[in-house]
């Protein structure tokens, strides 16, 4: 027997000795029958603080779990690919429900992102979308098995940062509680863990905000005509609906009191849509430093990281040697032209409440 305790909860494997890989794989040959032979989880336990409350484990230790009994295979990415994921769910994706049938949506001009995401979860599907010529306009990912929305439920229960979000998972939770042809004897979990309320916070030490920024964010290079002179601005942009609290928060993780504003669009402002806007021209680098480290340290991985590489290269040429030279105001060009052809292979196709 293994007593494995992460952040106040108990998994208890029972393996038999030797390997470890034996804790994930020893299943019966009727997977329906659970033995002492078998991997067994505590999907909750009682914790004693002042009084006793169900709480879960930090992170994705119920996911994972669960697909390794399901797949007999361990997880083979870490926690880092998977908070990049929720970040970029979080960003991009639809939770879905129709009729007590949940669906999971992710729509990109980036096809080679969602087949990675494929091979990893194993789950769902890609699907491609073509104009009348026969040219292939977008893809969607697309999960709609209740398996498949079991597994990413236990993925996102806990680890969402944005409020709308933790809501549309509330259908999920209900939908899943009345599947009636879901068995969870195909799963380590013998129910459904009730959904949590509570928001993770946005962090710079964990890859959401890689996530979310290949989503919604944005690098930008602005070429402006100061008097005689030729001024580049350098800027760190993320979008998001209703969530003007979160932005608040990312801003807050780079500088002091930078606040997002609602987006306007010919002096007519946007329906609840916030921008977050970071100035990089700062002369003491400190802003444009912890946005490049971040993203040096947790790697974006749609085509916007040939966005930011180029972008990382503008700000060696410009950060406190402007006005700029013919040259350089050469060079700037035309990087900035070869990193506005990434920006569009990367612009968004779906909706967080839409497929």
């Amino acid at each position: 027997m293994f007593l494995f305790i992460t952040s106040n909860i108990i998994f208890i494997y029972y393996a038999k000795l030797g390997n470890l890989s034996d804790t994930f794989y020893s299943l019966n040959s009727d997977r329906n029958a659970q033995s002492a032979g078998n991997l067994c989880i505590f999907t909750h336990v009682e914790y004693k603080k002042g009084s006793s409350e169900t709480i879960r484990g930090n992170t994705y230790d119920l996911f994972k779990l669960n697909f390794a009994y399901f797949f007999k295979e361990e997880f083979k990415q870490d926690d880092n690919w998977l908070s990049w994921f929720v970040g970029f769910l979080e960003g991009d994706g639809a939770i879905l429900e129709h009729k007590g049938r949940s669906y999971f949506v992710l729509t990109q001009k980036d096809d080679i992102v969602l087949h990675q995401i494929y091979e990893v979860l194993k789950i769902g599907e890609v699907k491609d979308f073509y104009d009348k010529k026969g040219n292939r306009k977008y893809s969607r990912y697309i999960v709609s098995d209740n398996k498949g929305i079991f597994l990413l439920y236990l993925l996102l229960n806990g680890n969402l940062v944005l409020q709308s979000r933790v809501n549309q998972l509330s259908k999920w939770y209900i939908a899943l509680t009345n599947a009636s042809r879901f068995h969870y004897s195909l799963f380590c979990t013998n129910e459904l863990p009730k959904k949590i309320e509570t928001l993770k916070e946005p962090s710079l030490k964990d890859a959401w905000l890689s996530g979310f920024t290949d989503a919604e964010g944005c690098f930008s290079v602005k070429i402006g005509n100061a008097k005689v002179s030729f001024y580049v601005s350098m800027l760190f942009i993320l979008d998001q609906k209703y969530e003007e609290k979160v932005l608040n928060k990312i801003g807050s993780l780079f500088t002091a009191n930078k606040k997002a504003v609602l987006r306007t669009s010919k002096k007519i402002v946007l329906n609840d849509m916030f921008r977050l806007t970071f100035y990089c021209n700062d002369k003491k680098k400190i802003v444009s430093s912890k946005i490049i480290n971040y993203f040096n340290l947790y790697k974006l991985k749609t085509t916007k990281k040939e966005s930011f590489r180029i972008w990382t290269e503008i700000i060696h040429i410009v950060l406190n040697k402007q006005p700029l030279s013919d040259y350089d105001l050469n060079r700037v060009r035309k990087l900035r032209h070869n990193m506005n052809y990434f920006t569009i292979q990367n612009l968004p196709k779906g909706q967080a409440n839409k497929s």
